[in-house]
């Protein structure tokens, strides 16, 4: 029976790696057309980290190098360090590379951060779970020294003497006025805080046709991993929470709630839904803040979803995560340097509204920080510098963008039909020609 079933794994194996050599070398949008054609087609099959390693080992591969191979604005030392997590949210839901030879979806319900880095480590040895953790919460704590630091400074370098912050090209010799950047940032950090989006809720309840607004929300718990595990919970984000259902979480002692730093393994992350529905779309929130305070308080929004990116896997961590620490020291700041907070409530109720995927026109895209830094199919520039060009009226390419693969007509179209609604003007998008 042992050897049918290493058989069968070997078998598997060979088809994936069938899948992958008649896949090599084409561009991007050959495979994500591939991967649109077989969604609904094929139900997902659900394996096992441990019982499938073999499977889940040579998927792992390959996707990551699939996706290292990709054209990004930033250094490939922190890409490899960013790109697990991409891998990680593909392997739970069988994107990518996570599929058999027929296009079935391969799901690996039991997946963990943990557990892609601990392939990957085999191959790159710098990329261990701990190892990772542990320089991505360099990253964080890099940023916020470099902040306090220069805080009261009229003009803020995008870089430090150790490079560009979180490796972006477009960083490099690079200097924002700090003003507005400041406010982009602690705008973009407090946009997703499930009390900040409530108090939005309640200052501007309604779309721009004058319908309620829907809006989802949760927030990132500090837990104790082994014993939410023992619960079985699974994705504590596909459903919402009650407020009695989390006290009893914190009276059982998964969830911890005092604001402090907390280590790993003995600590960790989980994000817990608080009311079920769509949120903000990131696109749509650079969008407003670069149109309202300009390009250089966009970048702070920026670099606040970077923050919120790499947040999700440190050796340290602390209840609302550590976007929402940075965002706290910042606030605090400001109130010690000029008595008051760099941003006003009013401020973002109106970004929520305006971001939110089910104001109107409605939308489903919402970038990640690797789709805002990556070169998409027919694109000069990253995505998050081709947001700047719609703003400022140039010629846009006909490109696809973020995993819904929206075509730019539509979403830019979009953005334009929302600025209208706001009272904005901004250019009418126009695109060239093919």
């Amino acid at each position: 029976m042992r050897r049918g079933s290493e058989n069968q794994k070997r078998a598997a194996v060979d088809r994936l790696e069938a899948t992958f050599d008649s896949l090599a070398g084409r561009h991007n949008d050959t495979f994500d057309r591939r991967y649109r054609s077989r969604e609904g087609v094929l139900a997902p099959k659900i394996l096992s980290v441990s019982r499938d390693r073999d499977v889940f080992c040579e998927c792992v591969r390959q996707d990551f190098a699939y996706l290292m191979a990709q054209k990004f604005a930033c250094s490939s030392d922190f890409l490899e360090k960013l790109l697990p997590q991409s891998v990680l949210g593909r392997a739970q839901n069988g994107h990518g590379w996570f599929m058999d030879a027929k296009g079935r979806p391969l799901v690996f319900a039991d997946v963990t951060f943990d557990r892609v880095c601990t392939v990957l480590e085999g191959f790159y040895p710098q990329l261990g779970h701990r190892a990772v953790r542990a320089w991505r919460s360099q990253q964080i704590e890099r940023l916020l020294k470099h902040l306090v630091k220069h805080f009261k400074d009229p003009f803020i370098a995008l870089e430090d003497d150790q490079g560009p912050l979180f490796g972006i090209d477009f960083f490099k010799g690079r200097v924002v006025a700090g003003e507005p950047f400041i406010k982009g940032l602690v705008l973009a950090g407090q946009m997703d805080d499930p009390d900040c989006r409530q108090r939005s809720l309640a200052l501007l309840p309604f779309t721009f046709n004058d319908y309620e607004l829907g809006l989802g929300y949760g927030g990132q718990e500090v837990v104790r991993p082994e014993r939410l595990a023992q619960l079985a919970l699974g994705d504590t984000g596909a459903r919402a929470f009650s407020l009695a259902e989390r006290r009893q979480l914190i009276e059982l002692g998964i969830i911890v709630e005092e604001k402090k730093l907390y280590d790993y393994p003995e600590f960790d992350q989980a994000y817990f839904r608080h009311c079920l529905g769509d949120g903000v779309c990131d696109d749509l929130a650079l969008l407003y803040v670069g149109r309202r305070y300009g390009f250089d308080a966009m970048l702070g929004a920026f670099l606040s979803d970077a923050v919120d990116t790499y947040d999700k896997f440190l050796l340290q961590c602390c209840p609302g995560g550590m976007d929402g620490y940075l965002v706290d020291q910042l606030v605090s700041l400001s109130y010690q340097v000029y008595g008051a907070p760099p941003i006003e409530e009013e401020e973002l109720a109106r970004l929520v509204n305006f971001a939110a995927k089910l104001n109107q026109p409605n939308t489903r895209l919402s970038s990640s920080h690797r789709r805002l830094i990556q070169y998409e199919s027919g694109s000069d520039q990253p995505t998050l510098l081709q947001h700047w060009k719609f703003l400022s009226g140039e010629n846009l390419p006909r490109i696809h963008l973020g995993f819904s693969r929206e075509p730019a007509e539509k979403f830019y179209q979009t953005a334009f039909l929302r600025f209208q609604a706001a009272g904005l003007s901004v250019p009418a998008p126009r695109f060239s020609k093919v």
